[in-house]
């Protein structure tokens, strides 16, 4: 496809080979009134769902735009390809073809919203490849730190060609790793969008790390809107100003890399339970980047910091009351931090005030105010039954569940409160794990329900996925607390609705 502009320029947009281009145009033109009947009929006929996904991700990021918040374009459908994956490996075809269905439509809704597109991604003819890799990477940093998106976005497609995965990452996390703490998303769409690269391929990261070194590049809002408002914004621009600190932490702690290694080289196990105790005990999560660097003094590993960080933080998620099916970050900011540990590019300084930072996330630190359950079910209160009586009666209790309406909250989302029903669902989860019970099941319980859900623009999803990671990272002893998270999060999402894809798939299969 060629445009002449000003009847100078000669402009190219993005293209694929052609197998490519036909599944990303499958996605791009079809309408919303027709996308899930069609997708089925494509699942049908035997097509890989990862093919779909996949292309769902490349048109998302080429066919929309980013609108003024983190909620459209290509943030979320692009984030969520690594639990797209992670799903349909682990359930079975029929259900695991309903979270491909999810990503395809979900995509193609962004696509068609007036506010996010149609769009249009121009190709660059005139990049000269043969240009030093460190020159490139240097470029990157420059464009997205002087705000300049088309810049940043030529220097990140010539970085895909001649710079790691790691050290692009290393570059965008000088400006993303500050950012969080005005927006949890700058720091996650960077990390989810190189995970949807592990899972489609390195070889389209010009496309999906296009649209991230734009949101990289933007100004924050300082207006309220959406979900932030004034307190939020201005807590944002407090941390934001304050993450010099993280960094004088390292130093305030004698934290170098010749004492601090990735990985354990000593067994942590009392360390870690010390540090999840203490995390999972606060009050005030945004206290907690300096009890972290203390932990970390007495010899911890990033990974053993990590994996504590992770018991607490699931800690945390279980103690609180919030039904907003959005509050998710806790898991999946943990998971993010962890896969982005095993990188050698990345700098040392910018591991450890990752790790140190997640407590200053917007959507972690703000939930102080809904910590109001107990992590832990006393033993007497435990449900003592068969294997499938929980099962059953978690599936059943869940799906009962009179969740709210999306289009027509009683309150800010952030203050929604779950009911009790979703209390005693989740101490059923936990008396089925402590009865030593197949968490496997268990975890294709809460996935197979959540590919019901459209709400949370693939929140749901993510922390189904990062719970089963972060379960399978974790020690014996202390792991079950992500399975439960799994369940309370399940309940709270599945039960919102409205769920116009699933009645969709459900109607087209009636047909």
């Amino acid at each position: 496809m060629e445009y002449r502009l000003w009847r100078i320029h000669v402009v190219r947009l993005v293209k694929f080979d052609d197998v490519t281009e036909s599944r990303v145009r499958f996605i791009e033109d079809t309408s919303r009134e027709e996308i899930v009947a069609k997708t089925l009929m494509r699942l049908a006929r035997g097509e890989d769902p990862k093919d779909l996904v996949s292309a769902a991700a490349l048109a998302v990021s080429r066919s929309s735009e980013l609108p003024a918040d983190h909620h459209g374009g290509p943030v979320h459908p692009v984030s969520g390809i690594h639990s797209i994956f992670g799903l349909i490996d682990r359930l079975s075809s029929d259900t695991g073809h309903l979270a491909a269905i999810q990503s395809v439509a979900l995509a193609n809704k962004h696509i068609h919203l007036p506010s996010m597109g149609p769009s249009a991604m121009v190709a660059f003819d005139d990049l000269k490849r043969e240009v030093n890799p460190e020159v490139v990477l240097n470029r990157l940093e420059s464009a997205i730190q002087n705000r300049q998106s088309r810049l940043a976005e030529r220097a990140v497609t010539l970085a895909c060609d001649r710079a790691s995965p790691g050290h692009i990452l290393n570059r965008l996390l000088t400006v993303a790793l500050p950012r969080n703490a005005v927006d949890d998303h700058y720091l996650l769409y960077t990390v989810y969008c190189a995970r949807a690269l592990d899972a489609i391929g390195w070889q389209w990261g010009d496309i999906l790390l296009r649209p991230v070194v734009r949101f990289l590049s933007r100004h924050a809002s300082f207006d309220t809107f959406g979900e932030f408002n004034e307190e939020s914004i201005q807590g944002g621009i407090h941390y934001y100003g304050r993450y010099h600190e993280l960094h004088d932490l390292i130093t305030q702690y004698g934290l170098t890399a010749d004492n601090v290694p990735v990985y354990a080289v000593a067994d942590e196990t009392s360390l870690i339970s010390q540090l999840a105790d203490q995390i999972g005990q606060t009050n005030i999560i945004s206290s907690l980047p300096g009890v972290i660097a203390a932990s970390m003094a007495q010899g911890m590993s990033m990974m053993g910091t990590c994996e504590a960080m992770s018991i607490g933080g699931a800690r945390l998620f279980l103690r609180s009351h919030s039904a907003n099916p959005f509050d998710v970050h806790i898991h999946t900011g943990i998971a993010a931090r962890r896969y982005l540990l095993q990188f050698p590019e990345i700098d040392f300084d910018k591991k450890l005030s990752c790790l140190f930072g997640w407590p200053w996330g917007y959507e972690v630190r703000y939930l102080d105010h809904t910590l109001n359950w107990d992590w832990q079910t006393d033993t007497k209160l435990l449900i003592c039954s068969d294997e499938e009586t929980l099962l059953g009666e978690i599936k059943k209790r869940i799906l009962a569940l009179e969740g709210y309406d999306m289009l027509n909250l009683p309150v800010t989302i952030n203050l929604l409160v779950a009911s009790e029903e979703v209390r005693e669902i989740t101490r059923l989860a936990e008396s089925y794990v402590k009865a030593g019970f197949d968490v496997e099941r268990l975890f294709r319980l809460t996935a197979s329900l959540v590919c019901r859900e459209d709400a949370s623009e693939m929140h749901a999803y993510k922390i189904q996925q990062a719970a089963y990671d972060e379960y399978h990272a974790c020690r014996d002893q202390f792991r079950w607390v992500h399975a439960v998270s799994a369940v309370k999060q399940a309940a709270v999402a599945v039960s919102m609705t409205p769920c116009r894809v699933f009645g969709q798939i459900r109607a087209a299969q009636a047909a």
